[in-house]
């Protein structure tokens, strides 16, 4: 339905019972197939082998950082990721082994506005296309969204990291637009595509992406019966 106030001009929807929302927690997230948890530095443990285990860097291209070298930079590395002063970056440990396999990021609190934001994914190559990956973004959406109560979420990629927006499409980002030339990254110049899904439209992602992740959606291999689409109601 369309607003106007007294002068004819369109407005937004009226939200005045709106109250200013808590900010986030580094609380734990437990899911069916993997466990969200704060980054640690001894999850270097896991995640430099695996880094290292692809011959070159393309997995880096469209990320912030660089791969770590050694063991010692990974501790570093891992260290400043963990004590970020305006990040909460997670781990992704998968509840069959244990293992963490994989980290991202939720930043960007506004809690006055009810936004937040998702980054910085990097998965190993035991986390991708598998279940935790898709569970793992959907708990942290959980969280905010049903929990904390806030009212939208951004993906922001680089407009040529086409797995990515794949990611952000495939579980329900609406994509907003393209930001040119907004960043420079490793001495390129970096068009950043912008994805959000808002709480109006959470309802029924969460229940798309439940009904994927339900047991009975897969077989003894871990191999889907149904694409996460086929679970679209919307």
């Amino acid at each position: 339905m369309e607003t106007y106030n007294q002068y004819g001009q369109r407005i937004g929807q009226e939200f005045s019972e709106w109250t200013k929302r808590a900010m986030p927690e580094k609380v734990a997230l437990t899911g069916q197939y993997c466990n969200v948890v704060p980054l640690a530095v001894d999850h270097a443990e896991d995640l430099f082998p695996e880094w290292q285990s692809i011959d070159d860097d393309r997995d880096w291209t469209y990320l912030e950082d660089v791969r770590p070298k050694d063991m010692t930079a990974c501790y570093s590395y891992l260290r400043n990721l963990s004590t970020h002063k305006e990040r909460i970056y997670y781990a992704v440990q998968d509840k069959a082994d244990q293992q963490i396999k994989g980290i991202f990021y939720v930043g960007k609190f506004d809690p006055e506005n009810g936004s937040f934001d998702i980054g910085g994914v990097n998965w190993t190559p035991l986390m991708k296309r598998t279940r935790m990956s898709t569970e793992s973004l959907y708990l942290v959406l959980a969280y905010f969204f049903d929990q904390l109560k806030y009212r939208r979420c951004e993906w922001r990629t680089s407009s040529y990291n086409t797995e990515a927006i794949k990611s952000a499409e495939r579980i329900g980002f609406v994509k907003e637009g393209v930001l040119r030339d907004k960043r420079i990254r490793k001495g390129h110049l970096t068009d950043i595509s912008v994805f959000s899904i808002t709480l109006r439209e959470w309802p029924a992602i969460s229940s798309m992406i439940t009904g994927w992740l339900r047991t009975d959606n897969f077989d003894d291999r871990s191999r889907q019966l149904h694409k996460l689409a086929s679970f679209r109601r919307y």
